[in-house]
């Protein structure tokens, strides 16, 4: 059984890997940033998402016109909303999320995300 469990951690890890590999392929085609700062902000993106499925965090990016954006964002309700489970591996272009301020589902591009910090009450 822990072998299975191993295996089934493994393969978790590499799609995972994947699709941060993806994610920096894009901010490097999109962006000017050392490859530093791409692996960086893409670490950052998987552990906002992986935050924001039980919580609410406080999100900067820059929108599409090039304005600063921040605001609270959370995926608590997305299975409810959308009636299927948050899969990180599908995000290719832009990250959806519950924005609190706006009472809306919103979206950013992953290569103008800037950062994130958790919102505890």
């Amino acid at each position: 059984m822990g072998k299975e469990k191993t295996e089934f951690e493994e393969k978790f890890v590499s799609k995972t890997e994947k699709t941060k590999k993806l994610w920096e392929k894009r901010i490097t085609e999109n962006t000017t940033l050392s490859m530093e700062s791409v692996q960086w902000m893409a670490q950052r993106i998987n552990s906002l998402l992986e935050y924001m499925q039980y919580g609410y965090a406080l999100i900067a990016y820059r929108k599409q016109d090039g304005s600063f954006y921040m605001g609270r964002g959370t995926l608590v309700s997305y299975e409810s909303d959308f009636k299927k489970k948050h899969d990180v591996t599908s995000i290719k272009a832009h990250v959806a999320y519950w924005d609190a301020e706006q009472q809306g589902w919103r979206t950013f591009l992953i290569e103008n995300f800037m950062e994130w910090r958790p919102i505890v009450n």
